[in-house]
């Protein structure tokens, strides 16, 4: 069963993920990293709406950015959690902000079409996953991006702010947040993969991908 989210490299583009569903068989670190996740999702779903510390500490840094006059963007890695996000947004964000939630259940010209209606209200987030992190340039409606579902490939965060961070964004500067639950396990092991990877690439490649160097740069 996936717990999070598959290499880059060996899905196809667009691909949004549903828990539980069935993936190649993996060796090594990797296979017991997973098994390990899936225990641990199991016991975070018994943690859901007040009880999520993760999901309430997102309503106060998406207000932040709502305060200082940026539209985020909130990435998460599988479909139920972008509309379990969107939803609790809409719950505890002030009336007059739009949110919506955007994945891969929806056809191509349909995930369109509800940007360009989100894209008319003066205060907005959009929520979504994946499926917006090609393909899509969102550089006309949105200036900041967060990283609420860490990716266990670094070049996924790139293509996720590469979306916002691009010719024909009227910014100066692009606001990004990498999103770290520190007492989430899942996030723990995602995060160091994360930056070994990121490590890896620096040294190999000499090139840098945006996301962070070590745990003390996520918030």
């Amino acid at each position: 069963e996936t717990v999070l989210d598959l290499d880059f490299e060996e899905v196809p583009e667009n691909l949004d993920n549903v828990p539980g569903s069935d993936v190649d068989e993996r060796t090594g670190e990797e296979t017991q990293n997973r098994r390990r996740l899936l225990a641990m999702a199991r016991e975070a779903d018994k943690l859901l709406g007040e009880k999520d510390e993760k999901l309430k500490k997102s309503v106060t840094f998406v207000n932040s950015f709502l305060k200082d006059g940026y539209h985020p963007i909130l990435f998460c890695r599988f479909i139920p959690t972008a509309e379990y996000v969107a939803a609790h947004l809409r719950k505890k964000l002030a009336k007059d902000v739009e949110t919506i939630a955007v994945t891969g259940t929806l056809p191509p010209a349909e995930r369109k079409e509800r940007i360009l209606q989100l894209s008319q209200s003066p205060k907005r987030v959009l929520v979504c996953t994946d499926c917006l992190s090609e393909g899509i340039n969102l550089q006309e409606y949105f200036d900041a991006v967060m990283h609420y579902d860490l990716s266990w490939n670094p070049t996924r965060h790139e293509q996720r702010s590469g979306r916002v961070d691009r010719y024909g964004q009227a910014r100066p500067a692009v606001r990004v947040l990498t999103y770290y639950g520190i007492d989430n396990q899942i996030d723990g092991i995602v995060l160091d993969v994360l930056i070994r990877k990121h490590k890896k690439i620096k040294s190999s490649l000499g090139y840098s991908v945006p996301v962070p160097a070590d745990t003390n740069q996520v918030i």
